[in-house]
């Protein structure tokens, strides 16, 4: 699961799975809204979001983009995993600063990658959780890998951990990503009957959230009509209204 739909896909059928009250109806994909729900009578809007480190304040670029270069030879890496293995990993690797690689490096260190994930993986047994953590032996571009297999999760996530490192959700990233969702809501507001906000945790074990900070109480204020955060792993639902 890498791309943009592929993980709004998978989050909008986990809100059908654990908020059953979300009204049926014919689904459509105007973006925006990610989602929009026809159920004859009404029109419902639903916005999927990740939670992603925002800039410093002496930076010029947010991590993600910072880090492009790492994700797509990992995004290589993986690729070419999948073609040889069939085992849903989700995999974070911690580069050197600053790593300068021509094209041909850059595939030369995709497949390093991958034969050592195989490595780490031959002959384990899929029925049970596994996990493997790497420090040495690594070629000089790596300074850590690590690797998870989960029996119940199908999902596959390679990504560079300084690229996506969300260990705390805060109130302040909260309303963040609430308020840029409310002016993109702004345009097709009076399209729709009603709207819904799914914040959802990240795919990678950097990614999961360690603690969220909760609202009091009446504390969280929205214009849509119902805002979730949705937990990975864990399948937890938590509604801040």
């Amino acid at each position: 699961m890498q791309n943009k739909h592929e993980i709004e896909e998978y989050f909008f059928k986990k809100l059908t799975e654990l908020f059953p009250s979300l009204p049926k109806g014919r689904l459509s994909k105007p973006e925006p809204p990610d989602f929009l729900i026809d159920t004859g009578t009404e029109t419902i809007a639903v916005e999927i979001t990740q939670i992603h480190n925002e800039k410093g304040p002496n930076e010029k670029f947010p991590p993600a983009q910072k880090h492009a270069t790492e994700n797509s030879i990992l995004e290589t890496a993986q690729a070419l995993f999948s073609q040889r293995n069939n085992i849903p990993l989700h995999m974070s690797f911690t580069f050197a600063n600053n790593i300068l690689l021509n094209e041909k490096q850059r595939q030369v260190l995709s497949r390093q990658i991958c034969e050592l994930v195989e490595n780490e993986t031959y002959g384990r047994q899929l029925e049970e959780h596994f996990s493997f953590h790497l420090r040495y032996n690594l070629p000089q571009e790596l300074l850590r890998v690590s690797g998870y297999y989960f029996p119940n999760v199908k999902g596959v996530s390679w990504y560079s951990a300084k690229g996506r490192l969300v260990p705390n959700l805060t109130k302040r990233e909260i309303l963040n990503i609430h308020r840029l969702k409310e002016r993109k809501m702004s345009g097709y507001m009076d399209k729709v009957d009603k709207a819904i906000l799914v914040i959802a945790e990240g795919l990678i074990p950097n990614s999961w959230f360690d603690d969220v900070e909760t609202f009091e109480q009446n504390e969280f204020v929205s214009q849509f009509d119902k805002v979730f955060i949705i937990r990975y792993l864990s399948d937890q639902l938590i509604e801040l209204k």
